[in-house]
C-alpha cells in the first residue's frame, strides 16, 4: 500500500531487514548479512527523514534526495582524526 517512491523503498528495505533478522535468529546469518543489515538500518533512517519531509509538503525525488550515501572527501586539509 505504498503511496510514494519513498514508502515503496521503506517497505522493500524493511522486508529485506526482516529476512536478515530471521536468518540471525536461526544462526544462519553471516558477516555479509550483518553489514547489509547495518546499511539497511542507515538507509531506513534517511528514508524516514525523507518521508517526514514529504508528509510536510516537500516534493521528494528519491534519486536526487537520497544523498546520505556518499563518502565524504576530507579535502586537502582534513581534521587530524581522519
Amino acid at each position: 500500500m505504498a503511496d510514494s517512491q519513498v514508502m515503496q523503498k521503506i517497505e522493500e528495505l524493511s522486508k529485506q531487514r526482516e529476512e536478515i533478522r530471521e536468518r540471525e535468529g536461526t544462526h544462519h546469518a553471516g558477516a555479509d548479512d550483518r553489514r547489509k543489515g547495518e546499511d539497511i538500518d542507515h538507509a531506513l533512517g534517511v528514508l524516514w527523514d525523507l518521508r517526514r519531509r514529504e508528509m510536510s509538503g516537500e516534493i521528494i525525488e528519491l534519486d536526487e534526495d537520497f544523498l546520505d550515501r556518499y563518502s565524504v572527501d576530507p579535502g586537502d586539509d582534513p581534521p587530524e582524526d581522519q
